[in-house]
């Protein structure tokens, strides 16, 4: 049998297919569009961000609050930008800070983390928000 080139890469990209279809199905069956086995839980301890306005933010921060092993502070930036922010810049921020959020407020709450010396660790889109942590 005479294999091809594209005979090779289309085996590769099935086989990638196949791979991935699987988790996928998994994060879709669970509430929020989250995997049942708690890939986006927040590490204990952390600080939270989220935002009221939206739904599926709201509800990952109350999913977590609720156990006694992630009890952390929680900031909502729903009311952030009538006060300027000062939350986030006037807190003294320790350990990690994890948040849901949009593009836009991921951008504005990394610059005043960066300011503080936290880098970005982790980021991945989930639906239209972002779900983030920094150190």
């Amino acid at each position: 049998m005479n294999r091809t080139r594209r005979c090779v890469v289309q085996g590769a990209l099935f086989a990638a297919t196949a791979a991935v279809v699987p988790a996928l199905s998994r994060a879709a069956a669970a509430p929020g569009g989250f995997a049942a086995d708690g890939e986006m839980a927040p590490p204990a301890g952390s600080t939270i961000v989220y935002d009221s306005r939206q739904a599926q933010s709201s509800e990952w921060r109350l999913r977590y609050q609720r156990r006694p092993r992630y009890l952390q502070s929680h900031i909502d930036i729903a009311g952030e930008h009538a006060n300027y922010w000062s939350t986030l810049r006037g807190t003294a921020l320790r350990g990690r800070v994890v948040g849901l959020t949009a593009w836009s407020d991921l951008v504005l709450v990394r610059g005043f983390l960066e300011e503080k010396g936290l880098r970005l660790r982790t980021e991945r889109r989930c639906e239209r928000l972002f779900y983030w942590e920094m150190a």
